[in-house]
């Protein structure tokens, strides 16, 4: 049985993410390149969200949460490329639109629509916060 919860961290996908990047051999061009632009998993999603929050403690947005033990969130926001950082953002968005578009936006929808909103608002505003970075 997988880890399931609202945070960002809280789950399967973001879990594999971090024990990647804390042991240095977790690509992020290895990941980006088999997500394509049609109906996003529900791991790719997942570290995505991940992917942008460690982006957004590593920028100031965001303290760091215990998850990130070990992970040197600034260095890894500064490794990024002008396209990885485009993806995280597109990913995101992805993520969120809807249930046509993505498998964990669905199953958060089968929760219901508090839950549905539980989940969606903080990464919506991440969304946000890191858009505004530029």
């Amino acid at each position: 049985m997988g880890t399931w919860g609202s945070g960002p961290f809280e789950n399967d996908g973001a879990g594999d993410l971090l024990a990647g990047l804390r042991a240095g051999d977790f690509a992020v061009d290895d990941f980006t390149s088999h997500v394509d632009e049609g109906y996003l998993e529900a791991d790719d999603a997942q570290a995505a969200i991940a992917y942008a929050e460690v982006v957004a403690v590593g920028h100031g947005i965001e303290p760091a949460s215990p998850h990130l033990d070990g992970i040197d969130a600034a260095a890894f926001s500064a490794s990024l490329t002008p396209e990885q950082r485009a993806w995280i953002l597109t990913t995101l968005e992805r993520a969120i639109a809807d249930s046509d578009t993505s498998e964990l936006h669905e199953l958060w929808a089968e929760n219901g629509p508090e839950d549905l909103e539980e989940w969606r608002a903080p990464v919506a505003r991440r969304l946000e916060s890191l858009r505004a970075l530029g």
